[in-house]
Order: C-alpha cells, then sequence, then structure tokens
C-alpha cells in the first residue's frame, strides 16, 4: 500500500494525502493554522518540530488532520477523524500530519492568494 501526499492544486495550497485505503484533499490556510496553535497551545513551527522528533501527541494528530481534511472541502467531525488515526495507526497519521505541515509551511502561494483575496 502506498503512502503519498502530494499537491493537487497548489495555487489554493491543497495537498493530496492517502490516509489507509482512502485519498483526500488537504488544506491548512493561515486561520486554520492559529485555531490550531490556540486549540493546542503551541506555535505551528513548534509543533512540526515535535512531530519530526517523534514528540507528537494523538490530540495533535487529531486536531490537525481536522482542520486540513476540512480545509480540503471533507465534512468529518472529531470522532470521524479519530476512526481515521485508529484505522491507520499512529505512525502513519504522524508521517502524514508531518507531511502536511511541510507542505504547508513551504507553501507561500497560497498565503500570498488568501492575502489577495482578503483585500479584494
Amino acid at each position: 500500500q502506498q503512502r503519498r501526499s502530494q499537491m493537487t492544486n497548489p495555487l489554493k495550497g491543497q495537498i493530496e494525502v492517502t490516509l489507509g485505503s482512502e485519498t483526500y484533499k488537504c488544506r491548512l490556510t493561515i486561520d486554520s493554522l492559529v485555531k490550531i496553535e490556540d486549540e493546542l497551545d503551541k506555535g505551528i513551527l513548534e509543533l512540526a518540530q515535535d512531530i519530526s522528533q517523534a514528540k507528537v501527541r494523538v490530540r495533535t494528530l487529531l486536531t490537525v488532520l481536522r482542520y486540513a481534511l476540512r480545509g480540503g472541502g471533507n465534512d468529518f467531525d472529531e470522532k470521524q477523524v479519530g476512526q481515521i488515526i485508529s484505522n491507520i495507526g499512529i505512525v502513519t497519521a504522524s508521517t502524514e500530519v508531518a507531511k502536511l505541515l511541510v507542505a504547508t509551511l513551504n507553501d507561500n502561494d497560497s498565503d500570498e492568494e488568501d492575502k489577495k483575496k482578503e483585500l479584494e
């Protein structure tokens, strides 16, 4: 089973993530990043660093995936996201969340597009 994370629409900052047998469009906007930081009381760079050092909590995975999946147009609640994590395992979920954060943090184009929309 191949797991992948790639840009499906780089102009919108959308990332395609395979979680188990399903592939989902995900997107983390500036607004969702702020909400994640507020909910977890940690900066997004700190979260990414924690995940890369295997210092991740399931709450972190749940929160990031919930916002990313919703940002990609998927209507998931926390319980459904928890079920996905349970099905794929914490290690796989951690890997996918890390890929999501890296892709988001490296995607300056989507930030610029969000700013342009706010000014219109």
